[in-house]
């Protein structure tokens, strides 16, 4: 137990010190390159905070083990619409910003709905290559966008990237991005790890474990990322972290689960039809606090914190 508990804690601080990182190395990129924040959140930093719910799904797949996989891909989309969201605004005491939600916004829905509605009873290899297929043109979509956003900026762009261009040292800033991802990926598996051998050792029941336990473990990144975001108001960092992650575990995750380890569902509860009428319901109720308006207040926040735990109870249950 003394080891799962310095898992925990230790893992937390890496976790905190890698996601500060990240945020500082991805906006200098973003800025040297011309892209918007709300990309590189997407694609790299949404792509890099997905790795722990990548792993952890796919080591469940491989052994067989559909249910607790589906449940950490459900249970991470919806901690991140939901507790990530709401707990960066409490936690940084900021509001946040939902610029970017144009596109981002539908992909993610879409994300959501194509791995339940795929993963029913089960995912074959076809349905794993549309997904990789869905993940690619989405990839190809948020690229596209960055590119308009690019042109968009104009005068203002081209001038912070002069600010920056006499100290941007690329080798050193790809080495500390690279760096900064190992960390999030490794801290988080170890917080994971830890956490799950506590609740076993005090008696938690198995099936709650995997869209509440671990999916709160893997969905650690996102939330430290986006906190730290908010802090230094990088909030297209933080919209484009949230909803890139949902489409990478969406389709990414649920893309090579089917390819790589194909099976079927044995419970399936997960997705079930109450389960799921209560998961779309989670989302439906972020994605109208996104679309109500140009931030995310403490108000909504709070209400997309209480919904989360609502929402884990019931499908818990």
């Amino acid at each position: 137990m003394f080891l799962s508990l310095v898992l925990v804690f230790a893992g937390i601080a890496v976790l905190v010190f890698s996601a500060n990182v990240l945020v500082e190395t991805s906006s200098n990129l973003a800025l040297r390159w011309g892209v918007s924040l709300a990309v590189i959140g997407a694609i790299v930093v949404g792509f890099g905070t997905s790795l722990p719910e990548l792993a952890v799904s796919l080591a469940s797949a491989v052994r067989n083990d559909i249910d607790l996989a589906a449940g950490n891909v459900v249970g991470s989309m919806v901690a991140n619409l939901s507790l990530v969201l709401g707990g960066a605004v409490l936690i940084s005491r900021v509001s946040i910003s939902t610029n970017g939600r144009s596109l981002y916004l539908p992909l993610s829905l879409l994300s959501t709905l194509v791995f339940i509605f795929f993963i029913r009873g089960g995912i074959s290899r076809w349905e794993g290559g549309v997904m990789i297929l869905l993940l690619l043109l989405s990839l190809t979509l948020m690229y596209r966008k960055g590119a308009e956003e690019e042109t968009g900026l104009g005068s203002n762009l081209q001038k912070d990237k002069g600010a920056i261009a006499a100290q941007f040292n690329l080798t050193k800033e790809l080495a500390k991005l690279i760096a900064s991802l190992a960390g999030v990926v490794i801290a988080s598996y170890g917080v994971t790890e830890g956490a799950i051998d506590l609740a076993d050792r005090w008696g938690v029941k198995s099936g709650f474990i995997g869209i509440s336990l671990i999916a709160v473990g893997t969905s650690l990144p996102e939330l430290v990322a986006s906190t730290v975001a908010a802090k230094k108001g990088k909030y297209g960092l933080i919209i484009g972290t949230v909803l890139g992650s949902n489409v990478f575990n969406g389709f990414g995750i649920g893309g090579f689960i089917g390819l790589i380890a194909p099976g079927e569902s044995e419970d399936g509860s997960i997705v079930g039809t109450l389960d799921t009428t209560l998961t779309l319901a989670a989302v439906a109720l972020s994605a109208i606090f996104i679309l109500s308006g140009r931030k995310i207040v403490r108000t909504e926040a709070g209400i997309l914190l209480a919904s989360y735990i609502v929402w884990m109870i019931l499908v818990g249950a």
